[in-house]
C-alpha cells in the first residue's frame, strides 16, 4: 500500500501548482491505466491521496470519486475481472485476443465518457 501512496504522490507532483482546477480531468485520464491494472490498489491508494489534494484547490471529493469512477470501463476489460474469466471459459477465448480488440473500443468509450461527464458537470475544470 505505501508503494501505491508514493506512485500517487510521484503522479501529482506533475501536476504544476497553477494546473491544480483540472484535478478531475487528471483523475479520470488516470484512472483508465491504473483502473485496469489493480481496482483495489487504485481505489483505496490512489483516489484517497487525489481526493485530498483536490481538496486543496477546493474540488469536493465526491467529484474526484465520479472521476475516477470512468476507469470502471477499463477494469471490466483487465486479468483482475473475475466477470471477464467466466464469460471467456463460456465462449472458449482467450484473454489477449478479446483484449486486442475490446480495449480500443474501450479507451474510446472512455475517452467519450470524460467528454460527457465534462460536457454535463459531473466532473468540472474550474
Amino acid at each position: 500500500m505505501l508503494l501505491v501512496m508514493r506512485m500517487a504522490d510521484a503522479a501529482l507532483s506533475i501536476v504544476p501548482d497553477g494546473w491544480g482546477n483540472v484535478m478531475p480531468l487528471f483523475t479520470a485520464v488516470l484512472a483508465l491505466p491504473l483502473g485496469f491494472m489493480s481496482n483495489d490498489g487504485y481505489w483505496f491508494g490512489v483516489v484517497p491521496v487525489l481526493a485530498e489534494s483536490a481538496a486543496h484547490y477546493g474540488i469536493p471529493a465526491n467529484e474526484i470519486a465520479r472521476a475516477g469512477a470512468i476507469g470502471q470501463i477499463q477494469h471490466m476489460m483487465g486479468p483482475t475481472s473475475a466477470p471477464l474469466w467466466v464469460l471467456l471459459g463460456l465462449v472458449k477465448a482467450e484473454l489477449g485476443d478479446f483484449q486486442k480488440h475490446a480495449l480500443r473500443w474501450g479507451v474510446l468509450v472512455s475517452l467519450a465518457y470524460i467528454a460527457f461527464a465534462l460536457l454535463t458537470g459531473a466532473i468540472s475544470i474550474a
